[in-house]
């Protein structure tokens, strides 16, 4: 078995992402340790992020028409994202709907381990914009 090497960049890049709300792309954690962090290559960020969002340790988010996006809370929740800014937030209001899981098994045969949910819409800021 290989030990996995637990890397200082690594570390900083896990605690970049738990660390914020925003749920940032790798080019926007790049940004956020590039300074900090000597050498850094966006490549590395890439990696690491690849293989924690794998490993569960954050969670990737597949947005339509974006990056990826990475979120360090990894309990079941789901995101809403504003079609014209693109503010991305955690929205905690509804419990998971574990029966959409037992619909979609006996309809598609398939055994669920999880669902994510991304609502699309306007932020409360752009809804206001348009209307004016």
């Amino acid at each position: 078995m290989i030990k996995e090497r637990n890397t200082k960049q690594k570390s900083l890049i896990l605690s970049a992402v738990r660390g914020t709300k925003t749920h940032p792309t790798a080019e926007e954690v790049h940004l956020m340790l590039s300074d900090s962090v000597q050498g850094l290559s966006l490549g590395t960020v890439y990696r690491n992020l690849n293989h924690m969002a794998e490993s569960g340790q954050i969670r990737r988010i597949s947005v339509t028409n974006s990056p990826d996006r990475f979120d360090g809370d990894i309990s079941p929740h789901h995101h809403i994202c504003c079609n014209t800014c693109g503010k991305f937030c955690d929205f905690f209001d509804t419990d998971y709907d574990t029966s959409l899981d037992k619909v979609i098994e006996e309809k598609s045969g398939f055994t669920l381990i999880k669902h994510e949910t991304v609502f699309y819409g306007l932020c409360p800021e752009c809804n206001l914009n348009q209307k004016n």
